[in-house]
């Protein structure tokens, strides 16, 4: 059985593991998190940086807000279209696929957007296939435009890779691409 101390020490440690905190030394601080980012697109080597944005209401009147889980079927729907497209049906039983990381943010309009760097699949070399698909596929999914997709080249300079990983901390959400979808 634990005595008060313990039960004392235990509480305080969960609750400095948990503090985010705005000083640069702490592992919990977002310039930390920046660092650590960079650290791993570094490490990755991202080909591409994309970015998926909602459309917005077309009428002044219509508030919606997009759900994030909604955000993020419909991105896994048009991932699995450009992985089959890209790298055949059977894509998944070959382990073949799209693979990165990134982040949802929310915009000024709190819609949230999708930013991911792709790691894999995508040489410089096979670049422009990679956006015609994708950019035949998201005709698709009524909820994104072609005017809302950015897709960009990463060039495999450390420099670049360290800007990336930057960009893509700064989001409220960090997210994972793999063959089986975006999580």
């Amino acid at each position: 059985m634990m005595n008060q101390q313990n039960d004392t020490d235990i509480g305080s440690g969960l609750n400095n593991a948990y503090h985010v905190t705005t000083s640069n030394d702490s592992p919990y601080s977002r310039v930390t998190m920046q660092r650590a980012y960079s650290a791993f697109s570094r490490k990755q080597n991202p080909t591409a940086l994309l970015t998926l944005t909602v459309k917005e209401p077309r009428s002044e009147s219509v508030n919606w807000q997009v759900p994030d889980n909604t955000l993020l079927r419909k991105a896994n729907s048009l991932f699995h279209w450009i992985n089959a497209e890209l790298f055949g049906r059977k894509y998944l039983k070959r382990g073949l696929g799209l693979i990165g990381f990134g982040c949802i943010e929310k915009q000024s309009n709190h819609q949230p957007h999708v930013h991911l760097a792709i790691t894999s699949g995508v040489p410089l070399e096979k670049f422009t296939k990679f956006e015609n698909v994708l950019f035949n596929k998201v005709k698709k999914i009524s909820l994104f435009d072609k005017s809302g997709i950015d897709l960009q080249p990463i060039e495999s300079t450390e420099a670049d890779s360290a800007r990336v990983g930057n960009y893509l901390a700064k989001g409220d959400r960090m997210l994972t691409l793999g063959a089986d979808g975006l999580y």
